[in-house]
Order: structure tokens, then sequence, then C-alpha cells
């Protein structure tokens, strides 16, 4: 048997590196498909950002209260699939939520009257669709979408086909390891091992998914930064109470879908034990991994099989 080609890249994309592998490809095919799925997610990153000014969701954004808003079609299915993601968790997951996440960012220990004045400025509760002809129109002030919390889980599930139509059978996508998407199979013909590492000592892994046409997307509130320093995170905001997710926990969720993936693993952090069973009770072919660290550099797992 001859040597597998091995071809490997990575960009910038979605505020963190983009790492890609493809195998059994010849480099040259492999460097126009890489280059292709690069302008993609780029071009999909500028449509989904609200940083950028002249995006189409930083337009919308802009748009201020009670005037409909054409939404191109691209954003209009993504945000739809946010508002479902809203009903679905009863609430807890809410891209309006940018209010109360910038608020934390910016405030250790923001007041009561800090938070509340956010919370008047968040809630899917106050968007109207109008499902007919593509338009949105906010009923407050100040409220802004924020697609961060699904935004690699997008991509990837919008990369995907493009990859396969391409005759990209086994690769790797992955998205600062945090959203990671597993083409076909591994050189070694086997699934691709996908390894979710411990914080308190990232040279280990706690676990390892084996995933073949699949995705493992992880949300938490403990990373490491760039020199290995374990950082707590305030960035999961419960919408119904503005307060940050209190929990020492990251949720990894492995599926075919990174966007489903994304979602899951960040409101899996905010619901209470009996919704979470309510929402994960009829789903079939998902696998959930909860990694509890205390303080004391304890580490727990619990894997549930879907």
């Amino acid at each position: 048997m001859g040597e597998i080609n091995i071809f490997s890249d990575s960009f910038f994309a979605m505020g963190t590196r983009c790492d890609v592998v493809f195998t059994s490809v010849d480099t040259p095919a492999a460097e126009n498909v890489f280059h292709l799925i690069k302008n993609e997610v780029k071009n999909l990153e500028f449509r989904m950002s609200r940083f950028i000014p002249d995006s189409p969701l930083s337009v919308l954004n802009a748009a201020g209260k009670n005037k409909w808003i054409q939404v191109p079609d691209d954003l209009w299915e993504i945000l739809s699939i946010c508002y479902d993601f809203y009903q679905i968790s009863n609430g807890a997951f809410d891209i309006t939520a940018s209010s109360l996440i910038q608020l934390w960012k910016k405030n250790d220990n923001p007041s009561e009257l800090q938070i509340q004045e956010a919370l008047k400025n968040s809630g899917f509760n106050k968007v109207e669709f109008d499902f007919d002809n593509h338009r949105i129109r906010f009923l407050n002030d100040n409220i802004e979408f924020d697609l961060g919390a699904v935004g690699k889980g997008i991509a990837l599930d919008f990369v995907k086909p493009v990859l396969m139509n391409r005759g990209i059978v086994n690769g790797i996508v992955s998205f600062g390891e945090s959203s990671v998407l597993a083409l076909g199979n591994h050189p070694n013909g086997k699934k691709w091992p996908l390894g979710i590492r411990n914080s308190y000592n990232p040279a280990e892994y706690v676990h390892v998914f084996s995933a073949c046409n699949e995705t493992v997307t992880t949300s938490g509130t403990i990373l490491n930064s760039d020199d290995g320093e374990v950082i707590w995170r305030k960035h999961i905001i419960s919408p119904a109470t503005g307060l940050p997710v209190e929990l020492n926990k990251n949720i990894s969720v492995k599926s075919a879908s990174a966007t489903w993936g994304e979602f899951l693993s960040t409101v899996l952090l905010i619901l209470p034990e009996n919704d979470q069973i309510l929402l994960t009770e009829k789903m079939k072919e998902i696998e959930i991994l909860e990694v509890q660290y205390s303080e004391e550099k304890e580490v727990k797992t619990k894997l549930t099989l879907l």
C-alpha cells in the first residue's frame, strides 16, 4: 500500500484558528478546496458578524424599534433556526442576550439595576417575525442579535456539503478544537478520534469521541489561555435571571449537526435538570459529555448516549 497523501493548512476566522486536514487527495486539488472553503467561511462570517458595520446582521441590528427590515434568505434561515432553539429551550437559548453578555464582560459584579436594564434590552419575545415576507422588526430599542453561540457550528454545517461535493471524503475542519467536523475516516481506516482535553492538564484527554461524518462541539465556563493557565468565565448567561452560569463545567456534544451541537452544549449548561431531561428524551444518535471541574483540581465526567 502506498503512502497516504495528507494535506493540512489553517486560516483565522470566527475569532479563532481554523485547522483543515484532508487525506487521500492530491495536493493541488486539496489546495483549491482549502481556498474555496476559506473564502466561503469568510463570506459567511461577514454575513453573520455584528462587529462588521456593513454586514447584513449589523444592518438589521441598527434598525431600531418598529421598523420592518427585509432579511436576506441565508440570514433569515439562520435566525429562524435560532428562534426555534429559543422556543424548544423555553427561552434558555437566546441570541438577543448580547446586552447581558457585554455587561458581564465589562463588570465582574454588576449591580441589580444594571442587570435589570440589560434584561430590558434582551429577549426574543421582543422580536416579531413576518414569516411570509422574510421580514423582522424589533419591538424595543437596543435589541441586537449575536450569533456567537452558534456561528462556528453554522459554518461547519455549511462547509460539510461543500467538501463532499468537491470530492473530499476524509478530513477534519476544526475551529480551535471547540467545534470540529470529522469527515469519513482516519488514515488508519477507523473513525476519527476527537479528544476532549483536561483543562487542568491539557496534555491529557478526559474523553475521546469516535466520529465519522459527525461533529463535536464544546461549550463551557472553563478554558485554557495560550500559556495553559485555567480561565474561569462568566460568558454563558441565563436569559431568565440575567446571571452567569456558576457551574464549573464544560459540555461536549457529538452529533450529525454542528449547529444543533452548539445549541445543546450551551443550553444544557443553563437549563435546570428536569428541563434538560425533557429536552433530550426524544433525541437519538447523540453523545453528551459533561466535565465537571472543582477548584481543588478534581475532574468528574459523565457520558450520556442518546
